[in-house]
């Protein structure tokens, strides 16, 4: 089942008033060294219009000496980009006790997270893979520049790492950083201790563990389906998934929070998910037995107003963000088939579709039994 954590934070979500963030705004405080593409997503909290499309984090961690020209890697190109129904990366090593807590997959910029379980801080491993051409390095390749629409990297390399696979490979700060593929660049968190303030404390046992990890990762291996607790039907056919954000379930990957575009995303990326303005993005936990939505007060002079409303057998709380800046609406349901939803739509004030309209006439609902979701959520 899904981790309890997950279940927690989505209800804490759904029963107070929501951050203007996407993301839990102390998440990545409990999380300690967050995830990458959250960490480059603004940390913990800050506005998705002001989490820039093109971040760019120096990881200045040590000096950086003079390193040999990489070679190109050998074998398949790169994908140019990352299908959002294919998960594409997988672990083929993990040290004992831990396993695959969740993924992310983005146009550019594809994840997966090992721990014992999701969003603990101790024995954490990331990895990360960017599309064909996103990174180069830099001058003198002493380090790595990413570009991407949703997360930008700036790495300067502190030294030279075993190779991976025949790949030159080098450290920078608590990553190491390989060429997967011709084209494309990996890097893999790991726990190393004392990072970023006093620098890298890299044992010898963690040293192995990060190399074997990084010499057994899969790329766009089989692996367990990905599949989606609802089915959204009779969309505009240029619809279609910006990204997904999964965790393991029942032998499946489940998307537990995904995003729809027409096109190009331009609202800006939060916690693991590209945005497009007015497009709506979902939430979707197990349902609980005291689940509620939270309901905004009508009160004078506050602008954000909430209504309950009964759509198709469901009670859903519809809430509108007249907010100049950031407008947008919300859609939550405590209780439908066995499973909750958090709908959004941000950053225009009437949205692309009105989310009443898309749950009332374009959702269908699987209910919690993984053997009965797909792995095709728009038909």
């Amino acid at each position: 089942m899904l981790e309890s954590e997950l279940g927690a934070l989505f209800n804490e979500i759904a029963e107070s008033e929501p951050a203007m963030s996407r993301i839990d705004p102390q998440l990545a405080y409990r999380k300690g060294r967050a995830r990458l593409r959250r960490r480059l997503a603004g940390v913990a909290g800050t506005p998705v219009l002001a989490a820039a499309v093109a971040v760019a984090v120096a990881l200045t961690v040590g000096a950086a000496p003079p390193s040999p020209a990489a070679h190109p890697a050998a074998g398949p190109g790169a994908p140019r980009e990352f299908g959002p129904l294919d998960p594409y990366l997988s672990f083929g090593w993990l040290p004992a006790g831990l396993k695959l807590v969740d993924g992310d997959i983005l146009p550019q910029v594809v994840g997966i997270d090992g721990a014992r379980k999701i969003f603990a801080s101790r024995d954490d491993w990331e990895v990360s893979a960017y599309a064909a051409g996103k990174c180069h390095l830099t001058a003198q390749a002493k380090g790595l520049k990413c570009t991407s629409e949703a997360y930008g990297l700036t790495a300067k390399f502190d030294g030279r790492a075993p190779a991976v696979l025949g790949h030159p490979a080098h450290w920078s700060g608590d990553y190491l950083i390989w060429q997967y593929a011709p084209g494309g660049w990996a890097l893999l968190t790991a726990p190393f201790p004392n990072v970023p303030y006093k620098g890298p404390k890299r044992t010898p046992a963690l040293v192995r563990k990060a190399l074997k990890i990084a010499r057994n990762v899969r790329y766009g291996a089989a692996t367990p389906p990905l599949k989606f607790p609802l089915q959204l039907t009779a969309l505009p056919s240029q619809w279609k998934l910006s990204s997904v954000f999964y965790q393991p379930n029942a032998g499946v990957l489940q998307a537990i929070r995904f995003a729809l575009t027409t096109g190009k995303p331009d609202l800006g990326a939060d916690g693991g998910l590209v945005y497009q303005k007015g497009m709506p993005d979902f939430g979707i936990q197990p349902a609980t037995p005291h689940g509620s939505c939270y309901r905004y007060p009508k009160r004078k002079n506050e602008s954000d107003k909430s209504k309950v409303e009964t759509i198709g057998g469901h009670v859903v709380v519809l809430t509108n963000f007249p907010r100049p800046k950031f407008p947008g609406q919300s859609l939550c349901t405590a209780h439908a088939v066995g499973l909750s939803f958090y709908i959004n739509a941000q950053g225009k004030k009437h949205p692309v579709m009105d989310l009443a309209t898309l749950f009332r006439d374009h959702l269908r609902i699987l209910g919690a039994n993984p053997a009965k979701w797909t792995t095709q959520p728009i038909k």
